[in-house]
């Protein structure tokens, strides 16, 4: 239930209403790693989803009766379906589903949930409960790590649209300009957290508050007496991120390679400035440049630039979830003590 925890604020606010089906162990080729969760009510009210459709319906029947009998359920899905009829999983794999009344968590277990989902999601967090189901007792532990970072210097609309997406995919967002009028609060999401600094200062601050996870950088302007200091900047912090990218035309790019060497920077910092910013989707619109600079973030980020991360799926052979551990499991059993 971690992956979505400050969503079920209401339904801890009343857990003899509720039940959380999580998905703790997957075996093969699977729609949603372990850890995805999916909250129903008594009277089958839905927050989130565990695939792509198929074992929805069933998870939800099974959490209505789990509610009602106040007693966990650990469910099984695979090729052939689950034990109510349910669609089998099209993708190949199996997957075990963790359903638990919220009434049934201890209270320690659940003191440690409702703090959780009343803190920053944001923040790398550990969510461990027991569980005793007609199968036996269990212990689930689930882990978030820390959400990927993007530091964006410079609002306007290129900007303005990647914060936005970036913001859906779950990533903190920074946006910073040293103009007041530019950096206004209606300009930019509300998720966002807006700086107004000298962009170059703020970068070397921006880094030295960082507390784990992944963070990427990108300099959205194109003027050389903003973007040449900050990527300066950038690519001169220790720790510095671990993605710089810079938006702009291969003539800009070429200017700034210039500059950054006359400032003294080595050749190795310089060719770890990713730009122009972008996978080639033959973007047009400010919107759909920030697509392409978001996808390859995320290429970036959970490929670490090896291949083939950005080629259509349709063209490439092999897991589509290729960083995915095939098999994983959140869940083990409670061991039986001698003499019990």
């Amino acid at each position: 239930m971690l992956d979505r925890i400050t969503d079920y604020r209401r339904a801890l606010a009343h857990p003899q209403h509720w039940a959380v089906a999580t998905v703790v162990s997957v075996a093969g080729s699977s729609p949603a790693p372990v850890g995805t969760s999916m909250a129903v009510s008594a009277d089958l009210e839905i927050i989130g989803s565990l695939s792509g459709g198929c074992v929805e319906s069933t998870a939800a029947a099974l959490a209505q009766q789990s509610i009602a009998w106040g007693e966990p359920v650990l469910e099984s899905f695979g090729p052939e379906g689950g034990q109510l009829g349910e669609v089998p999983l099209t993708c190949g794999g199996q997957i075990q589903v963790l359903i638990q009344p919220l009434s049934t968590v201890a209270r320690t277990e659940y003191d440690d949930a409702l703090r959780l989902a009343h803190t920053d999601p944001h923040l790398g967090a550990v969510l461990r409960r027991e569980v005793q189901t007609p199968r036996g007792a269990f212990t689930v532990t689930e882990h978030r790590e820390p959400a990927p970072r993007l530091l964006l210097f410079g609002v306007q609309d290129y900007s303005v649209h990647l914060a936005g997406m970036a913001l859906s995919a779950g990533w903190q967002v920074v946006l910073v300009d040293h103009r007041p009028a530019f950096a206004a609060g209606d300009r930019v999401p509300q998720r966002a957290r807006l700086v107004v600094d000298d962009p170059a200062a703020a970068a070397a601050r921006l880094l030295a508050e960082q507390q784990g996870g992944w963070t990427a950088a990108c300099v959205m302007t194109h003027h050389p007496d903003l973007d040449v200091p900050v990527l300066a900047a950038l690519l001169s912090a220790q720790p510095g991120p671990e993605f710089v990218g810079a938006l702009g035309s291969r003539n800009a790019q070429r200017r700034r390679r210039e500059a950054l060497a006359e400032r003294g920077l080595s050749t190795e910092q310089i060719a770890a400035v990713r730009g122009p910013l972008g996978l080639d989707i033959a973007a047009g619109s400010p919107a759909e440049s920030a697509v392409s600079a978001l996808a390859e973030l995320i290429a970036a980020k959970n490929t670490a630039g090896r291949l083939p991360a950005g080629r259509p799926l349709a063209r490439s052979t092999g897991p589509i979830h290729y960083t995915r551990p095939r098999s994983q499991t959140i869940i083990e059993p409670v061991p039986v003590m001698a003499g019990s």
